[in-house]
């Protein structure tokens, strides 16, 4: 669905300018959407798989675990298929005003993708690289957007989410290296010829909602505080988008409708995108072990 088709939809969450300011830029960074009893149970669920990790040795389907993880000193990078981990997740991004808030992004009739939990952890040097997220995962049209819940609060100094506005517009880049590798990660090259002076910190305290367009290029510095950092990450589309590759990691809410009905004709956007790998056949660990060569 277009932008001009989605203004024609009064919306339900965010004001009209917030709307316009994520048409516009690519992004968006709202505080005080999330209710507190939800808030509350994230941070308690995140805490409780913190803990299951200890007695985790390796990466699983679950948990993408660092180099330096121990019983003693945990370290997820990511917790994977995240509504499919606890049922109050998918509860969460079916049910709560973050399914409304991705209608009024992408239009009334709005389908569930994927999601994620992000730890940056402080002292590890887990910095993310210029990207984007739709040569992950391309779809029909360019409507997807991410969703992301800070379950703490997030000064500039751990390292938040930093986005170039406008991006969203311009060139969708390859993320693979000269040899055709996946490596996640726009090359140096390209970045050399994009204003990088212009990216915006999106910062905000808990509760603090993030949205992101899948072509608006963005990164992350590392955490340079004492507490770790950690972000729920939900990707929606409108009911139109279709997937066109495997998904990097499909849960099995992927593709469900969770606000308005179906679509009955696919949107098709001309604009060409890179395709990634065959992840079904490869499989995906995530955009660490990516960006690290871990592969």
């Amino acid at each position: 669905m277009k932008p001009e088709a989605i203004r024609a939809n009064a919306p339900k969450i965010l004001t009209d300018a917030q709307r316009e300011a994520y048409f516009e830029t690519g992004f968006l960074a709202v505080e005080n959407l999330i209710p507190g009893e939800w808030l509350r149970r994230l941070n308690e669920l995140s805490d409780a798989f913190i803990e299951e990790s200890r007695a985790q040795a390796v990466s699983n389907e679950a948990l993408d675990l660092g180099p330096s993880h121990s019983p003693d000193q945990p370290h997820v990078r990511r917790l994977r298929a995240l509504v499919d981990r606890h049922p109050d997740f998918w509860r969460f991004a079916s049910e709560s005003v973050l399914a409304d808030i991705a209608a009024d992004l992408v239009g009334p009739d709005v389908k569930f993708h994927s999601s994620k939990l992000n730890y940056k952890w402080p002292g590890t040097g887990e910095i993310v690289q210029w990207h984007q997220d739709i040569p992950a995962w391309p779809h029909t049209n360019y409507s997807p957007v991410t969703l992301g819940v800070y379950l703490t609060d997030v000064p500039a100094e751990q390292g938040p989410l930093t986005c170039l506005p406008g991006s969203q517009n311009g060139p969708i880049f390859v993320h693979r290296d000269d040899q055709g590798a996946w490596t996640g990660s726009v090359r140096d090259a390209d970045m050399a010829t994009v204003d990088q002076s212009r990216a915006v910190d999106l910062v905000g305290r808990a509760g603090t909602v993030v949205a992101l367009n899948c072509r608006t290029l963005h990164a992350s510095r590392a955490n340079a505080t004492a507490q770790v950092r950690p972000v729920a990450l939900f990707v929606y589309s409108s009911a139109d988008a279709f997937a066109w590759m495997p998904a990097p990691t499909p849960t099995t809410h992927t593709g469900e409708i969770v606000r308005g009905a179906p679509a009955t004709i696919a949107h098709l956007d001309p604009t060409p995108c890179p395709v990634p790998p065959d992840w079904s056949r490869l499989g995906y660990g995530s955009i660490f072990v990516a960006q690290k060569a871990e592969m």
